[in-house]
């Protein structure tokens, strides 16, 4: 692992991949040097794509927020893991109808755009996500949809989520209840899993030893990252990392985005198909 320095030695750089809460913002916060990266890096052509865990906001929902701070994206620029789950949940289960969503309104839309009934009535599916209004009686049925045979799935593991204060409770910390009272193994489909970053690079069309993947969290962004063959970079303006030597280490840490230098010519090179 490289440590944090303005002389750190950058593979070429054809494309980026990032996460957003603690990189770009801190809940309605921007991170400004973060901002104007990105800044530069479109107008320098840099292909990008961000991919959250996230699963109470739609695409478009993230670009009008991005918008706010400055930086003008379009919603094919944003992989959620709502979108995720749903397309996995179409996916593995294709003669599945009923599905209990926890969750918010993202998730529940994205589950109903792939042509699944949203329903607390039998459902086979159990889709859960982050929900800021979950009450008992919502992880009732999906504990009993569960024990009575429903596949679960969860739209990320991220226990906390950094907000402009402090922290809260991500989706992960409501999956792992469910899991617990279950004894069951949720399919995750966000970050460490490989699912979004993979989906970001079929849009970006970059190499993976060209592409970096950046995050601020070593259990999640850097993981998948990781997984999907990317170079890593861990940002220290979000999470803070928790030693655990049974995990995969970022290739690089900087304090700012500031710090990761991308060549004018490696920027609008043509672009190779990922291996």
């Amino acid at each position: 692992m490289v440590s944090s320095s303005s002389h750190l030695n950058w593979p070429p750089i054809a494309g980026v991949i990032s996460d957003l809460d603690g990189v770009l913002y801190r809940g309605d916060a921007a991170i400004v040097d973060a901002i104007e990266a990105f800044e530069r890096w479109q107008a320098a052509g840099l292909p990008f794509c961000f991919v959250t865990n996230n699963s109470t906001h739609t695409p478009e929902d993230v670009a009008c927020k991005l918008a706010t701070f400055g930086l003008a994206i379009g919603p094919n620029q944003v992989v959620t893991s709502a979108i995720a789950a749903a397309e996995i949940a179409r996916a593995n289960y294709p003669d599945a109808k009923r599905v209990y969503v926890i969750g918010a309104a993202s998730l529940s839309n994205a589950v109903a755009a792939v042509g699944l009934d949203i329903s607390d009535q039998e459902p086979e599916i159990v889709v859960m996500g982050l929900d800021r209004h979950i009450t008992h009686e919502k992880m009732r049925i999906a504990v009993e949809a569960i024990l009575n045979g429903a596949a679960f799935i969860g739209t990320n593991p991220d226990l906390l989520l950094p907000t402009a204060n402090g922290f809260e409770p991500g989706a992960g910390a409501m999956i792992t209840a469910v899991a617990a009272a279950t004894q069951a193994k949720p399919l995750i489909v966000g970050k460490p899993e490989p699912h979004m970053i993979e989906t970001a690079l079929s849009r970006l069309g970059t190499m993976r030893s060209a592409t970096l993947m950046i995050g601020d969290q070593i259990a999640t962004d850097i993981q998948a990252g990781k997984r999907a063959g990317l170079p890593t970079v861990l940002v220290t303006t979000g999470v803070p990392p928790r030693e655990d030597p049974a995990l995969a280490r970022p290739d690089f840490i900087v304090s700012s985005l500031a710090e990761i230098e991308v060549p004018p010519a490696l920027v609008g090179t043509p672009r190779q198909r990922r291996a």
